[in-house]
């Protein structure tokens, strides 16, 4: 795979960047309470995968890249999922039941 090098550059900028959002997450994860640690550490393996596979990418190693989405694939869908779960709650419908009219 042929890469730029002025884009090889911008994706190791942008894995600098998510190590430092990386890092700025672990603490909340550490500290989370019960209720909260699945949000907090979903927030801390987004950036800390997504860093690795920026790497992977400019240095042009497709399997590690394709290892890297298999990581980050699942985390991304159940961020997703949540996020789905939370706006349906904070609109305060309950989810209707079948057979209920």
């Amino acid at each position: 795979m042929d890469i730029p090098s002025a884009a090889r550059w911008f994706l190791l900028a942008v894995a600098a960047v998510q190590l430092v959002y990386a890092a700025r997450a672990l603490r909340p994860a550490l500290r989370a309470v019960p209720g909260e640690r699945v949000d907090a550490w979903l927030a801390f393996a987004d950036p800390a995968v997504g860093a690795p596979m920026s790497v992977a990418l400019a240095a042009g190693h497709l399997t590690a890249l394709l290892c890297g989405t298999a990581v980050l694939g699942p985390v991304l869908t159940w961020q997703l999922i949540r996020s789905f779960g939370r706006a349906r709650a904070s609109t305060g419908r309950a989810p209707s039941k079948p057979g209920s009219a």
